[in-house]
């Protein structure tokens, strides 16, 4: 569970990450979460900027 939050979360390092070396189907996995990490951090920070500009 640590090893999925610290792929999702990008401003948080739980050291996990340099824990495990995943490989096969995992090592997909893993970069699947990282890359849904750095596109819910984007769309997250694009509705922050849309919200607070139009205040």
């Amino acid at each position: 569970m640590l090893y999925t939050l610290d792929l999702l979360l990008p401003a948080v390092d739980f050291g996990q990450q340099n824990a495990f070396h995943p490989t096969g189907w995992q090592q997909w996995l893993a970069a699947s979460l990282t890359a849904a990490e750095w596109f819910l951090a984007t769309t997250i920070a694009a509705g922050l900027t849309r919200r607070l500009s139009r205040r």
